[in-house]
């Protein structure tokens, strides 16, 4: 009878054991798997602030050009998509007549914070 009784604790604790063995196991598994999801290297997150200013249109100036001066390529996928910024910005709805000496509202990113 002593040796049932032995036997079944020694059955309990092997199950026990067995079974912290494999949650470990899988904890380990999960814990490496998420590291190795995340990118490498990954960075830090650049934070950007959005400023407007006003800008003294030259001779010669275009929306294309005044675009192509403050824009982009981590904020705008397009030049286009600058100057209908800039259209709305100046409530700018027909033609690209600029005159010279004009003021007009631009806007940019920075990473500086003022």
């Amino acid at each position: 009878m002593k040796m049932i009784i032995e036997n079944g604790k020694r059955h309990i604790i092997l199950t026990a054991v067995t079974f912290i063995i494999m949650l470990s196991v899988l904890s380990a598994f999960f814990v490496i798997r998420a590291h190795a999801m995340s990118p490498a290297g990954e960075e830090e997150q650049v934070e950007y602030y959005k400023y407007t200013e006003m800008y003294r249109v030259c001779a010669g100036d275009t929306l294309n050009s005044i675009a192509r001066m403050y824009m982009d390529d981590v904020h705008y996928d397009s030049e286009a998509e600058y100057v209908t910024e800039l259209r709305k910005m100046n409530q700018m709805y027909f033609g690209d007549d600029l005159k010279t000496g004009e003021l007009i509202a631009v806007c940019y990113y920075s990473t500086e914070y003022k």
